[in-house]
């Protein structure tokens, strides 16, 4: 049999760029080559690509884990090494425990005292060197750290994704559910930070993260560098003209776009559904990201997240066809209370005999 060397590490820029996906594919490619491959644990998150690929590997059965009332699964080092395996490939190299009293690297540096090779992934921000540089560029709190000499003891494979593309794929919903989109995940999401943490991830192969994440970190200044536009959207015939608009307005500014539906019903049936999601694809296809979030009423869901992402614009639909909207103010009107400083946009919707 081939030798390999022990340690192989899919180093991420960011979430989502596909270093799970890398680890399988050459985890597949092990086991057509003969070495009994077995997922000692992989954060599949409901993926379909992940869970196909996974489906043709032995998967190590996981341990319950007690913490303050609840039952969390770990992975089990006793029932991957019952496996005999030739090859392990573990998930989140920084994950810890419940207690936080455990991590996985802990269990990868056990798995590599034992005759097998371990692929596994992670992040630069949870790197030691790195992870103040990542925050600092972010603006996001301090990740769970992974050592240095662990990683650079193998081999590291970097893995990324151009931040348009992957900015793509968390609006399509493929690294998150949609319900998580927004927040202070579309910020950390941001076109700038995605770069610089790119960079970041190259200077640390590289053996540079110092100067280069110093450099990086100051232009940062933990807060995107882009303004945010923001298109508020309901289920309804006009919401595409007030996408391609706050769209055209963030290509002319090079701002970052965000659409957002606020739910203030208890539910939406199957047509309001299905055209949610066409407008979420709109979104993805213009280059922005798509958000559902809750609130009480429309202009005040709106409101909070434009003051979350500092947000220079905010376009809506003007509804002329209602006459309720004569009887009290407009969504746009309230927007401008809420939000004096931010220019707030009206797109004409009107539509016929509603």
């Amino acid at each position: 049999m081939v030798e390999h060397r022990r340690l192989r590490t899919y180093l991420g820029s960011a979430p989502g760029v596909g270093k799970t996906y890398a680890m399988l594919e050459e985890g597949l490619r092990r086991a057509a080559g003969g070495d009994h491959v077995v997922v000692g644990w992989i954060e599949a998150h409901d993926r379909t690509g992940t869970l196909a690929r996974m489906r043709d590997l032995d998967v190590a059965a996981p341990r319950s884990v007690e913490y303050r009332g609840y039952q969390f699964d770990e992975m089990d080092l006793d029932a991957i090494l019952d496996l005999s395996p030739d090859l392990v490939l573990v998930d989140e190299l920084a994950h810890s425990w419940p207690d936080g009293h455990r991590h996985r690297w802990e269990d990868v540096a056990e798995l590599l005292e034992r005759p097998v090779d371990v692929f596994t992934t992670v992040n630069v921000a949870n790197l030691e060197s790195a992870r103040d540089y990542a925050a600092r560029i972010t603006g996001a709190g301090m990740v769970e750290p992974v050592p240095d000499d662990l990683v650079r003891s193998g081999e590291v494979v970097l893995v990324d994704l151009p931040a348009d593309a992957l900015r793509r794929r968390i609006a399509h919903g493929d690294v998150y559910s949609t319900d998580r989109v927004g927040g202070a995940l579309s910020r950390y999401f941001a076109s700038t930070n995605l770069t610089s943490l790119s960079e970041l991830a190259r200077a640390w192969v590289d053996d540079r993260v110092t100067p280069v994440g110093e450099a990086l970190a100051r232009a940062g200044g933990g807060a995107p560098t882009r303004p945010t536009i923001i298109a508020g959207i309901s289920a309804s015939a006009w919401a595409e003209p007030v996408i391609r608009r706050a769209a055209a307005i963030a290509a002319d500014e090079r701002a970052d776009l965000l659409v957002v539906h606020v739910d203030v019903a208890d539910g939406l049936n199957r047509r309001e559904t299905n055209r949610l999601l066409e407008l979420r694809n709109l979104a993805s296809n213009v280059g922005g990201l798509y958000s559902d979030v809750r609130g009480d009423n429309v202009a005040g869901g709106l409101a909070a997240v434009a003051l979350e992402h500092r947000a220079s614009h905010v376009i809506v639909a003007r509804h002329r066809s209602r006459v309720g909207e004569l009887l009290r103010p407009s969504v746009a009107a309230r927007l401008r209370r809420l939000l004096p400083g931010v220019e707030i946009d009206e797109v004409d919707a009107q539509l016929p005999n509603d």
